[in-house]
């Protein structure tokens, strides 16, 4: 099978609901999964060399943030597990993406799901774009705070109480990008420098490439989607 220098990855849509992915993964490419729904994902894969997959488990599934989430011990934190199984904990990535601090209720609380986690962990923090804020307005759910990123005192004090997981993008913390050279180390991908055009805080090295086109809805209805029109 052919390698590539570039590594894949879906951020436009879950891979479980856009299967472009698997041609990629099927040539041997390297590839960064990231899904909502690893328990559908996991007999998905059928390579497992060149897979890391990202399971993205916030603890507000089955509520109205994301509406058709099932709940983390409802098949999410299980698929999670199976994949870490089938590909080995190294390519499983457990993503708490994103956190609203003090947002209630969740189904399952940050330090319990972090006890689940098999290896490693990342997490970001919702960004509250004007779309953003106004579906949450119109879902009648207030919000802790109403500036663009979360106060600082308490994306600080989540990230150690967490026990200083990997972040994403976040003034102040630490950033790991995505496709970082510990992927590429997994993946067996030379890293290559930094993107030239990318959003403000975001480290991602330049291996990466998109899988998957633009999707005008999602299947999952999550509030807090940073696509304008993806709800």
């Amino acid at each position: 099978m052919s390698r590539s220098n570039l590594i894949g990855i879906t951020e436009r849509t879950d891979p479980t609901a856009n299967l472009n992915w698997r041609s990629w993964v099927k040539e041997g490419k390297p590839a960064i999964l990231i899904t909502k729904r690893p328990d559908i994902l996991v007999s998905m894969i059928d390579n497992k060399d060149n897979i890391i997959v990202h399971c993205t488990i916030t603890g507000l599934g089955n509520t109205l943030v994301e509406p058709h989430i099932p709940p983390p011990w409802s098949g999410p934190l299980d698929g999670y597990h199976s994949l870490c199984r089938k590909l080995g904990k190294d390519k499983v990535v457990l993503r708490i993406d994103p956190i609203i601090p003090n947002m209630e209720p969740l189904m399952l609380s940050l330090e319990d799901l972090t006890k689940e986690a098999e290896g490693r962990i990342r997490i970001s923090f919702m960004d509250l774009y004007p779309h953003v804020q106004a579906r949450f307005n119109r879902a009648g759910i207030k919000l802790p705070y109403t500036e663009f990123h979360a106060p600082f005192k308490d994306r600080y004090r989540i990230w150690k109480e967490l026990g200083e997981p990997e972040v994403c993008s976040e003034p102040g913390l630490p950033s790991i990008p995505c496709i970082s050279e510990e992927d590429c180390k997994v993946l067996r991908v030379t890293p290559s420098t930094r993107r030239k055009e990318q959003r403000y805080l975001c480290n991602c090295l330049a291996n990466k490439t998109e899988l998957l086109p633009n999707s005008p809805k999602c299947l999952y209805g999550c509030l807090y989607c940073y696509w304008k029109d993806g709800i």
